[in-house]
């Protein structure tokens, strides 16, 4: 059966979801928290995501963020999966850490050309996984195809996923000094998901080991680093929005998008519990009473707050240069990463502050603050 749509059938949108659909998507998602939230402890205790959870966030529309237009998604950008994401994740870091990993995939498969995205996409938008970080597999010529063998680790989203990228080395010319890196596309039923995550935090994203072995697949499903991660997409003025939007620094915004919510969930319980809690050992009976407790409790509010506004910083510039052709210049990619890491350290001595303030009582298995904190150092 044919899946090929016809040129004229492939919509090219040149900007970005407007904040009203964005707005639209987060309060969504917390109409869905209560069940977010109850679920987060199944997943915690199971290392995967329950179907509750995933059919929770299919219900707010929120897996369908990077499918392009064309294919029934919002084709949103950094801006809208970082404020999405966060969201989430102030109800269950793991599941906001998945449906990054699933839009990011999503985005890095964007990168494919038109006639296979017909495919990929025909039947709408896909949940996906990937391993982009280090070459972990091979692919080797095999007539029109390529014979895969791989093992991809820490694959995030695995066993909810439609299909998934792994990167891996072309073997296509063992004369030539060095391997070339790329990436190759494969269908749920192409690999094997290895039960392999076993980790203090961010238990339910169930990161899972991708596994495949003399898998043949067509030439069209392998493609260079340079194809999927290169500029030449975002200098295309013929191109779609969501092809011009640049993966790596993308994916590294919105990859603390969880930390980011889960931070702001972790500070909210402190506070609402500050007004009920006593200091141990003092003559303070509420935490609030403390002016050193009151003005910690503000130096952390505002590290968070500081944290968020350098990740929208790198989010808005992302989306504003996948608006045009000119891709962002490297010197504020290496500013954006340098706040994105920065970010990211914030954010953990921020949770960690945080169970300083409140005590030892962060550290009793069903405190939603100790989850926090586990999974944000994790």
């Amino acid at each position: 059966m044919s899946t090929a749509i016809s040129i004229e059938d492939r919509v090219t949108v040149h900007r970005p979801p407007s904040h009203e659909e964005t707005a639209r998507l987060v309060e969504r998602v917390h109409q869905i928290g209560g069940v977010l939230r109850e679920h987060a402890t199944v997943a915690d205790r199971n290392r995967v995501l329950p179907q509750a959870t995933v059919d929770a966030l299919e219900s707010a529309d929120v897996w369908r963020i990077s499918t392009l237009k064309r294919y029934g998604g919002h084709e949103g950008g950094a801006s809208m999966l970082l404020e999405v994401a966060r969201t989430v994740g102030y109800y269950d870091p793991a599941a906001a850490w998945c449906l990054v990993i699933s839009n990011g995939s999503v985005m890095l498969a964007n990168r494919y050309n038109d006639e296979l995205l017909d495919e990929v996409f025909a039947d709408g938008p896909i949940k996906a996984a990937s391993i982009f970080a280090q070459p972990q597999g091979t692919a080797s010529p095999d007539g029109d195809g390529w014979r895969i063998t791989g093992k991809w680790p820490f694959a995030s989203n695995s066993s909810h996923s439609d299909w998934a990228l792994g990167i891996l080395f072309i073997k296509d010319d063992e004369s030539a000094p060095s391997q070339k890196v790329g990436f190759v596309l494969m269908r749920r039923d192409e690999y094997e998901v290895q039960d392999t995550w076993f980790t203090i935090g961010m238990r339910g994203s169930g990161s899972n080991t991708m596994v495949t072995e003399n898998l043949w697949v067509p030439k069209n499903r392998v493609i260079t680093f340079e194809q999927l991660m290169g500029s030449l997409s975002e200098q295309d003025p013929t191109t779609t929005f969501g092809k011009r939007l640049t993966p790596h620094l993308t994916m590294s915004t919105t990859i603390q998008a969880p930390s980011l919510g889960a931070a702001y969930a972790a500070l909210e319980y402190t506070t609402d519990l500050a007004g009920k809690r006593p200091i141990t050992y003092t003559h303070y009976k509420k935490q609030v009473d403390s002016g050193a407790f009151v003005q910690n409790l503000g130096a952390t509010s505002i590290k968070i707050d500081g944290a968020r506004l350098l990740l929208e910083r790198a989010a808005a510039e992302i989306d504003a240069a996948a608006c045009g052709t000119i891709p962002m210049p490297l010197e504020r990619r290496a500013r954006h990463r340098g706040g994105i890491g920065h970010a990211g350290h914030v954010l953990v001595e921020s949770v960690n502050d945080l169970c300083w303030l409140h005590g030892t009582a962060a550290f009793a298995e069903n405190s939603l603050l100790g989850r926090m904190w586990r999974d944000i150092n994790t």
